[in-house]
């Protein structure tokens, strides 16, 4: 998101706060019973044999909702606020005819549970939730975890938690979760960039569904995108439909209200993950130049968190790298997979044959 749009949803929600309008009629939402329109679209325009089909694990408050296609090693890939899985539809083509690739709903977004209370969103129930949805998905066998924004502070909390479940992790668009928390507790400049998040933990429900915050924080997110060509129509209205429903705006503001505190009042001996823990499975950040979200100083510092972890920057892209230049943020995933997960015998460049290497 750029300053200028963060100015913008800064804004409104200041408005949003000012001005929190009685409820004149109160929706209820039932448990969807149609297919995702989301899965539907996919399947009429993704390429090749495999097909996306959707699946649901859990119970009440607990219950996720997933889309997977293809066969191979599992790729389980986790979006961020405010999305749903179809953000990573884009990598999901590109990995499905080598990976078995599962996109989630995050706790609270779209098809998932939206629940009231705030322990469900705290960052290490959202990290045992994932693992369980891993474990009924693929057993005890490792997997590779690709996270954006809010997925991707949560995919390296991860792989803090569970270094022995992963054999890779990667994250777009965010630093790692405990260096976030470093960043916000510390960085002025960072205090400012966030400044929405501590926003975001003073909306009510009954604020977002009275202000029509949905429609607004969706042509936020996304109009950028849209006026680009980046979104078709199609494409845009699945978001506009999965950021429609109120408690699904609600659900993702949970994260920052379960998992932040005041940026003064943030304890430094902060419980999990433990202050000094680092990443050790193969990790890797992709970076978008443009993307104003946080001071570029965590790229220096990001190692001190994920030592040799492999950094990638993104020429002229913004917050949303899954989308925005898919095919350089898939290139950069695909070599690192080849190179560092998956290593193959390098092969001589010869200058009578031609043979190439395999470019790591």
């Amino acid at each position: 998101m750029t300053v200028k749009r963060q100015a913008q949803l800064f804004q409104f929600l200041l408005i949003l706060i000012a001005f929190q309008m009685p409820l004149l009629h109160t929706k209820a939402f039932a448990a969807p019973s149609a297919p995702d329109p989301a899965v539907t679209y996919a399947n009429s325009v993704g390429k090749g044999p495999a097909r996306y089909s959707e699946g649901y694990f859990g119970t009440g408050d607990n219950r996720l909702h997933y889309v997977e296609a293809g066969k191979g090693p599992l790729v389980i890939l986790y979006h961020g606020f405010p999305s749903f899985w179809f953000s990573f539809f884009d990598q999901m083509e590109r990995l499905k005819t080598r990976y078995r690739v599962v996109a989630i709903d995050g706790l609270g977004a779209n098809l998932s549970a939206k629940p009231e209370a705030m322990e469900p969103y705290r960052i290490d129930k959202l990290v045992a939730g994932l693992d369980a949805l891993a474990r009924h998905l693929n057993g005890k066998k490792r997997f590779i975890l690709i996270g954006h924004d809010w997925g991707a502070a949560l995919s390296f909390a991860y792989a803090l938690a569970y270094p022995d479940r992963l054999n890779a992790v990667i994250g777009l668009s965010a630093p790692p979760y405990n260096l976030f928390l470093d960043l916000v507790r510390t960085s002025p400049e960072q205090q400012a960039r966030s400044h929405y998040m501590q926003l975001f933990r003073t909306l009510t429900l009954a604020s977002v569904i009275s202000s029509g915050a949905p429609e607004r924080i969706w042509q936020q997110a996304y109009g950028g995108l849209i006026s680009s060509g980046m979104l078709g129509k199609e494409e845009a209205n699945l978001f506009r439909s999965a950021l429609s429903d109120p408690r699904a705006i609600h659900g993702g503001m949970n994260w920052y209200r379960a998992n932040l505190t005041g940026f003064a009042d943030l304890n430094p001996s902060y419980d999990w993950p433990k202050q000094g823990q680092k990443i050790t499975v193969p990790s890797l950040l992709l970076w978008g130049d443009a993307d104003q979200t946080f001071v570029e100083d965590f790229l220096t510092r990001v190692e001190d968190y994920a030592p040799g972890i492999s950094i990638v920057r993104l020429p002229g892209v913004g917050h949303w790298a899954p989308m925005e230049r898919p095919e350089l943020a898939n290139a950069a995933i695909e070599k690192f997979l080849r190179c560092s997960v998956h290593p193959i015998r390098r092969r001589t460049v010869s200058k009578q044959n031609g043979i190439r290497g395999d470019g790591c």
